[in-house]
């Protein structure tokens, strides 16, 4: 793996330990993006910051948006440029109306302005999160909203559709980084096959699928530091196929960044005319009157936008 600098742990806060990782998600995510066999973006610093565990979740306050707040200040604080949250908070249309979102805002306008692209998970369908439902913070306005694909052409029915125009990246695994750092590893379904071996699978989802763009980001940067937020997700759009916005690394980091248009300018060279015969000369004279005519013409088009004199 490449360097990994620890942030806070939102956790268990009163014994921090933020590369601990009791669940192997984070890991799986942070290989997905940086790691060095099979990584997008191999020279990338990670941050690991532990904001939620699906061990800790019955005794801890950590998932909540106030933790998610939290973290994404705290990747601010450490300087991030992209920011991968591949968790979600998914509530019906009528709950999320009601819902105090302003800190979160406030976190993400924070990121936007201190030169952070935010990119999340999309969000899986389950009987807790429907399509249709609100999904933090992957609605929100800033937010690169990353759904999975079943396939090159397909994508996935779990994957919850976003408001947003659609972008989508694969969100199948087949190995993975051990988060006891043994190695590589697959997903294990608890059964046992006939040989009497594990049953192995490969890991699946919208938090797969968001690291693979984040991934394409930091190599983007790292190909133009200079963009913006607002610039790399224009980007990250164009870079985007019709019909669900199916995306590929290589895609979007040879996307070439919007130029604003080159003004028309207009040359002139002031050339003597040649000496020659009154006949001669009179020719040369209405040749070069005619062929003046058509450049005034052509550049008069150019600089009008197209309505130029019939004729020409």
């Amino acid at each position: 793996m490449p360097p990994v600098t620890p942030g806070r742990d939102f956790v268990t806060p009163d014994d921090p330990d933020p590369f601990f990782d009791c669940d192997s998600h984070g890991t799986v995510v942070a290989g997905i993006i940086a790691s060095r066999d099979l990584g997008i973006a191999p020279a990338a610093h990670l941050i690991s910051i532990r904001q939620t565990s699906a061990h800790y979740r019955e005794e801890q306050a950590a998932g909540s948006l106030a933790t998610l707040t939290d973290a994404i200040n705290n990747a601010v604080d450490e300087r991030a440029r992209v920011i991968n949250i591949s968790i979600v908070s998914c509530m019906p249309p009528y709950l999320a109306a009601s819902l105090d979102t302003r800190e979160l805002e406030a976190a993400l306008h924070r990121a936007e302005t201190s030169g952070a692209v935010v990119v999340a998970a999309a969000g899986n369908a389950t009987n807790e999160c429907a399509h249709g439902f609100a999904v933090f913070p992957a609605h929100m306005p800033t937010v690169l909203a990353v759904g999975a694909r079943e396939d090159a052409h397909t994508v996935a029915d779990y994957s919850i559709a976003s408001p947003k125009p659609p972008l989508s990246a694969r969100g199948t695994t087949p190995v993975v980084l051990a988060s006891d750092g043994a190695g590589f590893a697959t997903g294990i379904t608890g059964e046992l096959q006939p040989d009497g071996t594990p049953t192995v699978q490969p890991y699946v989802g919208t938090s797969f699928a968001a690291p693979v763009v984040s991934g394409a980001i930091a190599l983007l940067l790292e190909r133009y530091p200079h963009l913006s937020p607002q610039q790399v997700r224009e980007i990250v759009y164009a870079a985007a196929e019709p019909n669900g916005g199916a995306l590929r690394p290589e895609d979007i980091v040879t996307q070439l960044p919007p130029t604003p248009p080159r003004e028309a300018t207009v040359t002139t060279i002031d050339a003597p005319l040649p000496t020659a015969s009154l006949a001669v000369r009179r020719a040369g004279l209405a040749l070069g009157g005619l062929l003046a005519c058509i450049a005034l013409a052509i550049v008069a088009r150019s600089l009008r936008g197209g309505r130029g004199r019939r004729g020409l």
